[in-house]
């Protein structure tokens, strides 16, 4: 009896796109097999002549029939642009076996996604008040597909009167090549805990290794709870901090960095090694004569910082000794033309003089590289972490 002990295909999700798939028969010479491919669902089976998939069994053509001239026997199957699942069964024929428990009939299963996934790339705070709109970037592809695409953001102060008070860089670049990007999720606890490492949560989809819980909506976390492991069956998580959670809160994950984000949802990224920032140097005007006072007024505080870390300098400044500016009042009388701020040593300017501001700016620029070299299931977003590298003025 002549056997058949394999059928090689790889049964990863394909992507909607128009795909081709070669696979292989190992087994003895002259053994003799049918091959046919089936959408599930329907009444559609693959045409071995036409390469395409066609309403019913209509012919010959639908079955592949093969006998084996040596030990390998390889092919190719096309499957349409769409989404669908589809079996490819090799059934034997008489004095040939399959090597296995059943002896008569190979059957693999492969999916093909309805469509691509879109991965969104933007910018996030936990200081929204300082920032104006952040932009973004998209890409789409399947789960196979490869992307290389570049970002160019900027990142631009508020103008209110709230939150413009400049945008401190105060962060390692460094963080944008990897560490600084996360994914971020929610889930639910399940039954509640006193000063314990494990916690059960409702669903451990999206949430892996390494993963960080950043936040809760009731109560508080102790330290910077990290997840050690996860017992997907009981949906455990192991922590490395002990912990107090209610049932029922919900608990913010955060996966930092490509490796765990990989882990997570299946997105294999790669953030370049040599991001350029770029900030847009800060200059105001001064708005009225100044003499021998340590208030200066402008015609716009936009971007200006108080606090003792911000440097100036222009004609006729003081800077005889240390000179930062310690507060800022963006409106004191209401109008758009108004605003003051108080440095640390007396000044006497003239109306109109430009002032250049050291470590604080309203627009800072980032560009960079991103690789994607397989694309999760679904839609995700993936968020530059803002809170790492940038601080935010404030008014004193």
């Amino acid at each position: 009896m002549k056997k058949i002990y394999n059928l090689q295909i790889d049964t990863a999700t394909m992507p909607t796109e128009e795909t081709v798939r070669s696979f292989t028969v190992k087994g003895d010479n002259d053994s003799e097999f049918i091959i046919c491919v089936i959408q599930n669902d329907t009444i559609k089976y693959y045409d071995w002549v036409d390469k395409s998939f066609e309403l019913g069994h209509n012919d010959r053509n639908n079955n592949l029939k093969v006998t084996m001239s040596s030990n390998n026997y390889s092919d190719v199957i096309k499957f349409p642009s769409g989404g669908g699942n589809y079996t490819i069964k090799l059934i034997t024929s008489p004095g040939t076996e399959v090597q296995g428990s059943n002896k008569y009939v190979i059957s693999k299963s492969i999916t093909k996604e309805t469509a691509n996934s879109i991965v969104t790339f933007k910018a996030a705070t936990t200081n929204t008040a300082n920032y104006a709109t952040f932009p973004t970037s998209t890409s789409t592809g399947g789960t196979t597909s490869v992307a290389n695409f570049d970002f160019n953001w900027d990142i631009v102060n508020a103008s209110t009167d709230a939150g413009g008070f400049g945008l401190r860089l105060t962060g390692e670049y460094a963080l944008i090549s990897d560490t600084g990007w996360y994914f971020t999720t929610t889930d639910t606890v399940n039954g509640a805990i006193t000063s314990s490492t494990s916690v059960v949560i409702d669903d451990t989809t999206d949430i892996t290794v390494g993963m960080i819980i950043t936040g809760v909506s009731s109560g508080s976390l102790s330290g910077q709870p990290t997840i050690l492991s996860i017992n997907t069956e009981t949906k455990t998580l192991t922590l490395n901090t002990a912990q107090t959670f209610a049932d029922g809160i919900t608990l913010t994950f955060k996966a930092y960095g490509s490796s765990v984000i990989k882990d997570a949802i299946g997105l294999d990224v790669t953030f370049t090694q040599y991001p350029i920032v770029t900030p847009t140097i800060l200059t105001q005007n001064v708005r009225a004569n100044v003499s021998s006072s340590t208030t200066v007024t402008l015609s716009d505080t936009h971007g200006v910082s108080g606090g003792n870390v911000v440097r100036y300098k222009g004609a006729g400044v003081n800077n005889s000794s240390t000179n930062l500016v310690t507060s800022v009042t963006p409106d004191p009388g209401g109008g758009d033309s108004d605003g003051l701020m108080v440095v640390q040593l007396a000044q006497t300017l003239t109306a109109g003089t430009v002032l250049t501001f050291n470590d604080i700016f309203k627009k800072i620029n980032f560009v960079g590289n991103i690789v994607i070299n397989s694309y999760p299931n679904a839609n995700r977003t993936i968020y530059l972490d803002l809170d790492k590298l940038i601080t935010v003025g404030a008014a004193s």
